[in-house]
């Protein structure tokens, strides 16, 4: 199993804003809770001694509390901003998920090498997002002022440029965020023919 780290989520409980149901140890038994997620939601509830009734939906969860259909909603939320849009808390998270590649066992031993190869294709262009190459030139003598300016994944490569032996070509993966400051930072320094390249994959 591999978690690809990207996709996550939670399935929470939610409850609307006026609610003077604040944690789990409020929910009294008999509320009903609107779920796309009935055998999760009532595994946990249960779980947790929690005598509560399921009412399974399809879409549009968030509006149960406010039609009347269910007291408290177990949804899908990421970042929380449809549950603020509608008014609702969190009271509590039943679990958390990322995006994983999964592969039978009796697959990875035969297909191992596919496997494999698509494990490295994924993770590559995961890996490069919000990544950016930037490449320059250096003469020597600003060349550990330069290593101390820039980051990398393993620190800046440095070669020699064969067309003039006092200058070396610096280059290092640097997130994308970065790049403004880290440019200036670079030029102020001594750095010349600076170079930003967009990185497809990174393996």
């Amino acid at each position: 199993m591999e978690d690809l780290n990207f996709g996550s989520a939670k399935l929470v409980l939610a409850v609307p804003e006026d609610s003077s149901i604040e944690k789990l140890s409020d929910i009294v038994d008999g509320a009903l809770v609107a779920t796309e997620f009935p055998n999760l939601t009532k595994k946990y509830l249960k779980s947790n001694k929690i005598n509560a009734k399921i009412v399974e939906l399809s879409g549009s969860t968030e509006i149960a509390p406010f039609i009347g259909v269910a007291d408290i909603i177990a949804d899908l939320t990421s970042t929380g901003t449809t549950l603020k849009m509608n008014h609702l808390k969190i009271i509590d998270t039943i679990l958390e998920s990322s995006i994983k590649l999964i592969a039978n066992k009796k697959s990875y031993k035969v297909n191992n090498e596919k496997i494999e190869a698509i494990r490295t294709g994924i993770k590559g262009v995961l890996d490069a997002e919000g990544k950016k190459l930037v490449m320059m030139n250096v003469n020597e003598i600003f060349l550990d002022e330069i290593k101390k300016a820039m980051p990398g994944l393993t620190g800046p490569t440095v070669s020699n440029v064969l067309s003039d032996k006092d200058i070396v070509a610096v280059h290092a993966v640097v997130d994308e965020k970065d790049v403004f400051n880290l440019v200036n930072r670079l030029k102020k320094i001594g750095a010349r023919d600076i170079l930003v390249v967009p990185i497809e994959r990174i393996i």
